[in-house]
């Protein structure tokens, strides 16, 4: 697809976009509260470190890496629905399941690999919302996503450190 194209496409994606509801006001203080988990789960873990408690970094570093997997499973979830009220062909139902099954198995990697992996999950899911994405979206969708997504992958890279400083 040639630079002009890209364009067309994105131009498209805004008209389509305009014409979706607003996104309501509490979807945006929800999807913020939701990063409040990572962030509890981070300040436990350091501390945790800082007192050299292996049990309790343990479960501070679990509860970080499943909360993770339900959120990025949560977000397939989304696409699934994006899907379905946009009436998208079964490739795009595809792109919806691939959250979780990218999620359940990092669960099983070794702690330090587990944050990689889902903090790439993050990533990819957000490529696959803003710049590959064919599927209208309420006003404001997409910049909601870019920017919480920025923050969990940042609680991502915080969780690496964490985890590279127990390993």
């Amino acid at each position: 697809m040639g630079h002009g194209e890209t364009g067309l496409r994105r131009e498209w994606m805004k008209l389509q976009d305009l014409h979706q509801p607003p996104l309501p006001r509490a979807a945006h203080w929800l999807t913020w509260a939701g990063l409040l988990p990572f962030l509890g789960a981070l300040l436990a873990w350091g501390i945790a470190l800082w007192l050299a408690e292996p049990r309790a970094v343990a479960i501070a570093a679990r509860a970080f890496l499943v909360y993770s997997a339900v959120i990025l499973s949560f977000l397939g979830g989304l696409r699934w629905g994006r899907a379905m009220s946009a009436g998208a062909p079964p490739s795009a139902y595809v792109l919806a399941v691939l959250p979780s099954l990218w999620a359940y198995p990092a669960l099983f990697l070794p702690r330090p690999w587990a944050v990689l992996a889902l903090g790439m999950g993050f990533a990819l899911a957000l490529w696959f919302d803003t710049r590959a994405d064919h599927l209208p979206a309420t006003p404001g969708f997409r910049v909601l996503r870019s920017r919480i997504s920025a923050a969990v992958i940042a609680a991502h890279g915080l969780a690496l450190g964490l985890a590279l400083g127990s390993a």
